[in-house]
């Protein structure tokens, strides 16, 4: 990804839920159970968090490897289920 056209070093919450195309919270609820790397800047209401862009890359990783697998897992049911039913 290049990101020689960014501002800064780091995005929002609600940049960095753009950025992937899903719902800010979706990025709270990630950061909450540790799947996305940020940190807190500030305290109390008004703090905030902020990811780095080398997450992007990270996250498409460790995503693609989920997928797959996924797909593994659902091939050895299938090939177990098939096996049973001989």
């Amino acid at each position: 990804m290049d990101n020689s056209n960014c501002t800064t070093a780091f995005f929002s919450i609600k940049e960095f839920a753009q950025k992937l195309g899903v719902h800010a919270n979706t990025i709270r609820r990630g950061i909450k159970n540790g799947r996305i790397n940020a940190f807190r800047v500030g305290s109390g209401k008004k703090a905030t968090y902020r990811i780095s862009h080398s997450e992007i890359n990270r996250i498409a990783v460790f995503d693609m490897e989920e997928m797959i697998e996924r797909i593994i897992e659902k091939r050895d049911r299938q090939k177990t289920f098939s096996n049973s039913t001989l």
